[in-house]
């Protein structure tokens, strides 16, 4: 995102659930979001089983009539995972550790917040603050979801013509390394 004169790239939002595609339109602007567009369409019958996407294509054209209902002109998606698709837990960590030993930290420490083998997981962390528990502490937010539920929307979102957007590293529990998604996706 560019922030010249402190106005950003329009960025769409997607929220897909069983019963329907929903997208809005973000901007910034001296530091206030402003809605551009929205619009929301039904997901087509089977596309998506059990909370799974299972036809990639049809909600794929779901979220391109959604983009023409709207109007939208960006063509960048931010694409939410639901809360029951979610795990959060905040957790405390030292607040002396630096930006690496606190992610080793997170990382050595997530399999003890997520009841599901790390080589199935997506992983994220983003410090909130002070812990008001220990002042020695720092609150960390820690935000997890099975990674076919990240690829399912991927699909999805690509499938529409849009690319998928990703803020910060999504960490894959199966690579000792973080894995960066901050780039855009083809």
């Amino acid at each position: 995102m560019w922030s010249f004169g402190k106005r950003y790239r329009p960025l769409l939002g997607l929220d897909i659930t069983t019963s329907s595609v929903k997208l809005i339109e973000l901007t910034m602007s001296g530091g206030q979001y402003r809605v551009e567009s929205y619009a929301a369409e039904p997901t087509p019958h089977n596309a998506i089983n059990e909370k799974a996407i299972v036809d990639a294509e049809a909600v794929g054209e779901a979220i391109r009539r959604a983009v023409k209902r709207s109007g939208a002109k960006s063509r960048l998606a931010a694409i939410a995972i639901s809360g029951d698709a979610a795990i959060t837990k905040v957790i405390q960590m030292p607040k002396n550790l630096g930006e690496n030993e606190l992610e080793g930290q997170v990382e050595m420490q997530a399999d003890q917040y997520i009841p599901f083998p790390m080589e199935e997981v997506s992983y994220d962390y983003q410090v909130v603050g002070p812990s008001e528990k220990d002042p020695d502490m720092l609150d960390v937010l820690l935000v997890a979801t099975r990674t076919e539920n990240v690829e399912q929307r991927q699909a999805a979102v690509q499938a529409s013509g849009l690319r998928s957007f990703t803020r910060g590293i999504l960490r894959s529990g199966a690579s000792s390394s973080p894995r960066k998604s901050c780039a855009p996706t083809a």
